[in-house]
């Protein structure tokens, strides 16, 4: 059996002609915005509270036709506004976290109540809906309030004068002893002369 061919020298790729683009430099986060990954589960949660609104509507109107609140009975359905009224704070808060808004997780907290609200308009007609709404936003309040755990926080540790010594620092202890490895000082030489 015969040795394998040495493999082919490493070429690189040829590179397209034209003006190079500069990356744009990643901003910095500021207090209170969220790190990039906490970011991407906001947002992306509350796309998925909205995806759950729409499974919750297509299954009342197509599937059971019990109908909740916001869209009414098939004979007689709420005005659009209505009916989009539990995507308003899904929509909303996705926006805000794909721009990476500062105090995204106490919004998020708010937007959960509001889902939860949307959900208390349910209890008496169809508790069952009602009961997957409310399991809709106990789901969003857990993201948003798991969010804290991301947030940028302001540099606690910076001092207004750079020449302050830190707080965990001793003063200078004066009975130390000399340094035995410093050269001998010969006292003549560093007196002046009259």
């Amino acid at each position: 059996m015969e040795p394998l061919p040495a493999p082919p020298p490493f070429t690189e790729p040829p590179r397209r002609a034209g003006p190079k683009r500069a990356a744009r430099p990643a901003r910095p986060a500021r207090p209170g915005q969220l790190v990039v990954g906490w970011g991407t589960l906001f947002w992306g949660s509350w796309l998925l509270v909205a995806a759950a609104f729409i499974a919750v509507a297509y299954s009342s109107r197509e599937k059971t036709g019990l109908a909740t609140w916001w869209l009414g009975p098939e004979s007689e359905p709420r005005f659009i506004l209505v009916t989009l009224l539990p995507f308003v704070a899904p929509s909303i808060l996705a926006i805000m976290g794909v721009k990476a808004m500062r105090h995204l997780p106490w919004f998020g907290i708010a937007g959960a109540l509001a889902t939860a609200a949307v959900a208390a308009g349910d209890v008496h007609d169809v508790p069952r809906y009602a009961a997957i709404e409310f399991v809709i936003a106990g789901g969003a309040l857990a993201v948003s309030l798991a969010c804290f755990a991301g947030l940028v926080r302001a540099d606690d540790t910076a001092q207004p004068d750079d020449t302050a010594p830190p707080d965990d620092t001793e003063p200078p202890d004066d009975t130390a002893q000399p340094d035995d490895t410093a050269p001998p000082v010969d006292v003549a030489e560093e007196t002046p002369s009259r």
